[in-house]
């Protein structure tokens, strides 16, 4: 019953992602859909077999979630304003890479999930975006346009 939930609710996603960003509702597309989400769930699961590594995420590592959508405005208007300063100081903004202490080390399941979840979540922020972990020396290496701490969290 394991192996089947994982590619299931990944299915389920899928398929509601397509009908999401098609934005019709009709035979032809949940046809679509359940095509794509089925190719995307099979891809998915024979990546995540191949690559034989087991990930566990704990529910309460999902809190971070609330908060996404608030930091996604927040970071538009800090891009915002870093394409003004662009526009006026004729100089483009260019960013720097940055390396953040990161607790999840390790090879564990645990670990694995977490990481993986952070990596997704912070990358939502269009003003900082996770570049790669080094799980050995706990550490997250972010790419950030304008830097502010709160544009990186989750990491």
């Amino acid at each position: 019953m394991k192996t089947v939930i994982g590619p299931l609710l990944a299915w389920l996603a899928f398929f509601w992602l397509w009908l999401l960003l098609a934005g019709e509702w009709n035979r032809t597309e949940w046809i679509a859909a359940a095509a794509a989400a089925s190719v995307a769930a099979a891809l998915g699961e024979l990546a995540r077999r191949s690559a034989r590594l087991r990930a566990r995420l704990r529910p309460r590592a999902l809190a971070s979630a609330w908060a996404l959508p608030h930091q996604i405005v927040a970071d538009f208007g800090i891009l915002l304003w870093a394409l003004a300063a662009s526009l006026i100081r004729r100089e483009v903004v260019r960013g720097r890479f940055v390396a953040r202490s990161f607790p999840a080390s390790g090879r564990g399941p645990g670990a694995v999930g977490l990481r993986a979840w952070i990596g997704l979540a912070a990358t939502f922020s269009p003003n900082a975006y996770v570049v790669g972990f080094d799980p050995d020396e706990k550490l997250v290496l972010l790419h950030d346009l304008v830097v502010a701490r709160s544009s990186e969290r989750p990491a």
